[in-house]
């Protein structure tokens, strides 16, 4: 935030009504969310559903009361935004990142024929116009789960993975994310030696603090030394019982 508050925003996409089984999972998330990251959370449902179906606050006890912000995705004006944008990639003008994740999910906010304009768009985001290869492979990837959900024929669910170069995709995707994954292991390793490294170097002053405890000629007591060191008591009476590895 501006003033330099920090919030975990968790947002969930529901294709049915929110109804009080949905408001318990969202709370229960809220909660583990928190005690992982010590965060306050902003809680966000979507859904398909108009809002006057949906309940959007539950008493999760007499004291606590979790209420939401619930957007309904539903949107009388989507078809034109979506044949503008449609009209924007036809005449292979520049999309940013935001547009394009806007157009793949704009089908979700028609309120009908939701599967031309799936088709629509497929036609136009092979070729979509979009600074970041990446960017657009994620969003094409992405498209695969609206095929799915409003592709009426397995034929057609081919055939429009076809039109949009989702195989392609895929193999370059499984690429980056492999050496996404290299990466991630190479890091994974250098952190347990750091690691390592570290616990060795513990070991090594706990064992001189353990000495120093039982010296006659040492002023401090084992309290003090935990304390000026950072470490517990519990730890440098213990550190002749530390393994060599």
């Amino acid at each position: 935030m501006e003033n330099g508050d920090k919030f975990m925003i968790n947002i969930e996409d529901e294709t049915s009504n929110v109804n009080e089984k949905t408001l318990k999972k969202s709370y229960n998330y809220k909660n583990n969310i928190y005690y992982k990251t010590k965060t306050p959370v902003i809680n966000v449902i979507t859904t398909t559903v108009p809002l006057d179906k949906c309940l959007n606050e539950l008493w999760i006890s007499s004291t606590d009361l979790f209420n939401p912000m619930v957007i309904s995705l539903s949107d009388d004006g989507a078809w034109k935004r979506l044949n503008i944008m449609l009209d924007k990639a036809k005449n292979q003008e520049e999309f940013s990142d935001i547009e394009g994740l806007e157009l793949i999910n704009l089908p979700r906010c028609c309120t009908k024929n939701h599967e031309k304009a799936i088709k629509l768009i497929c036609r136009e985001l092979f070729n979509l116009k979009i600074d970041t290869s990446f960017v657009k492979n994620e969003l094409i990837y992405s498209m695969q789960c609206m095929i799915h959900k409003y592709a009426k024929t397995d034929e057609d669910i081919i055939r429009l993975e076809e039109m949009i170069g989702l195989r392609q995709v895929m193999k370059k995707r499984n690429s980056v994310l492999a050496a996404m994954e290299r990466q991630g292991v190479l890091k994974g390793r250098k952190e347990g030696i750091e690691i390592g490294e570290k616990k060795g170097i513990d070991k090594g002053i706990l064992k001189v603090l353990n000495q120093l405890v039982h010296d006659s000629g040492n002023d401090y007591s084992v309290e003090q030394l935990a304390e000026k060191y950072g470490y517990s008591v519990e730890e440098i009476l213990n550190a002749n019982n530390l393994g060599e590895n």
